[in-house]
Formats: structure tokens, sequence, C-alpha cells
């Protein structure tokens, strides 16, 4: 019997431990989800909206009709508000500026306690679209001198098969669209940066970064997929392969591009040809 009781004892007791770390484990699971989620919604959390010169905003004061009033923020990021004169609300979210208002009217000694609401009408934010082999291509905000290296830069830069000659499309006074090019290889060979071809952007244009690469099989050491090197030339392009292999013969190389109907040409291959952009590269055996 007290062998019995024994063991009942020591199952109870075993269970307890059981349903305890049991429960430990639900509280910890329930910790983590909650981080988890609070961690998903900070991330999921909108950008806050800031007002910008060129703004159209509307400024309501509660209880106070007579001072509502829609207007344009200045280009020094100010707006005239009735009683309170300028206000500084450029940078600011909309809340920001409500209270930016209720201070100015609460100085000036026009009101007790006002309650305003800002509410952003119209955004003229001035944007431009860098797309292609960039980092993060994208919709960027431009100030009043940021260049095509300014846009890039926002971009997170080029990637490693990014054209070194890219393109700004740029609508004319007709509406039609305007191509161009810009070498970032100039202006960085500029000894200041004030190469002419630093280009101020204008909202409303799109950058354009070219994938710059070409495509090598056949004979060689490392086939693949490599950038373009500046002008690079077709027997650089087979040293950037590691070379020709022993099977294989420099003098026997198919190279294949898109004409300018896009259709598929062979150019004639010697070691000085120009590479372009998805230029196929096919380096033959040579002959026993």
């Amino acid at each position: 019997m007290v062998g019995v009781r024994y063991t009942t004892v020591m199952i109870g007791i075993l269970r307890f431990i059981a349903t305890a770390f049991a429960a430990l484990a639900l509280a910890g699971q329930a910790v983590v989800a909650a981080e988890a989620l609070d961690a998903a919604s900070s991330v999921a959390s909108p950008p806050v909206l800031q007002i910008s010169p060129g703004d159209q905003v509307k400024i309501d004061v509660f209880g106070n009709p007579d001072l509502a009033t829609t207007t344009n923020v200045t280009d020094d990021g100010s707006i005239r508000m009735p009683l309170a004169g300028a206000v500084t609300v450029g940078g600011q979210s909309p809340a920001e500026a409500a209270r930016r208002i209720e201070t100015a009217l609460k100085s000036g000694q026009f009101l007790v306690n006002p309650q305003v609401t800002v509410t952003v009408v119209q955004s003229l934010i001035r944007r431009v679209s860098v797309l292609g082999e960039v980092a993060t291509p994208g919709r960027y905000p431009i100030e009043p001198n940021s260049t095509v290296l300014d846009m890039i830069a926002l971009a997170g830069g080029i990637n490693d098969k990014g054209a070194d000659r890219i393109y700004i499309l740029r609508a004319d006074a007709s509406g039609a669209t305007q191509r161009l090019p810009v070498d970032l290889r100039h202006i960085v060979a500029s000894p200041d940066g004030s190469s002419a071809e630093t280009k101020i952007v204008q909202s409303g244009d799109s950058i354009i970064v070219p994938k710059a690469t070409f495509f090598i099989t056949g004979q060689v050491v490392t086939p693949g997929e490599y950038r373009i090197e500046g002008d690079m030339l077709l027997f650089e392009a087979i040293a950037r392969a590691g070379g020709v292999t022993q099977l294989g013969s420099a003098s026997r190389v198919e190279v294949r591009r898109r004409g300018p109907n896009d259709q598929i040409v062979e150019a004639k291959a010697n070691k000085n040809l120009r590479i372009e952009p998805g230029d196929v590269i096919r380096v033959k055996e040579r002959l026993f």
C-alpha cells in the first residue's frame, strides 16, 4: 500500500511539473508572438507625411469658422495665418503644423485654447524616377539643384550589372519624350565634378540605368555573364573569362548581337571589336 501511495504522489508531482513547463512555454510563445506583432506593425507603419513648399493646406480652427483658410506653403516653408501672421510649417507633419499654429494664436493672445486642424489638400513634392540597374529603383524627391549623381546615390548606387552610360527621359514642350545620354565616366573624370554632363534633373524626369553585360560561352576558363568595363574590346572580354582553354582557339570566335531592327546578327569578330550590352560570345574549339 505504501508503494502504491508513493507511486501516486510521484505521478501527481510529475503532472504538476509538466503542467508548469507547458504554461511557461505558452507564456514564452505569447511574448514572442507579441514582439513579432509589434515589430511587424512598426515596419508596416507608413511614413509620416511632411508638409513641403508648394503644398496647398487647409486650416480649420474649431469654433472659429472665420479663421478657416486654404493657402499655399511658400518657398521658405511658411504660411500666412489670419491674426497670427506667418507661421513656419515646412518639414512638419500636419499635426505638428497644427500645434505651431495653436501656439502662434495663443502667444498673440488671440485665442485662449485654440484647436487647429491642418489638412494637406494638394502635395506638390517634386520627384524623379530612377529605374534599371540600381540597388533600389523607385521615385525620389528632388531639391532645386539635384543632379543625376544625387539621384543615383538616393537609389543606392548602380549595381554590378549597370552601365556607365545612362539616360534621362524628359518630356519637351510638345510632350514628346527626349532621351538624353549621360556618361558617368566623364563626370567622375572631371577634376571638380563640374562636367557639363552633371545634369540638373527636373521634376518628372526618369533616369534609366541600362544593363551592361555580355555572355561568353565555349572554350573559355570561366563561361558566364560579365559586366562591360568601359570601352571593352573582344580580347579583353575573353581575358575577363579567364582566357581560352587548351582546346579553344582565339581565332575562332563568334559574336552575336541585336541589330538595328532588333534581329540577331553576327558581328565580324576581331580582337579589337568593341563589346556591346547583350553580346553573346562563343569561343570555338581549335582545329587539329
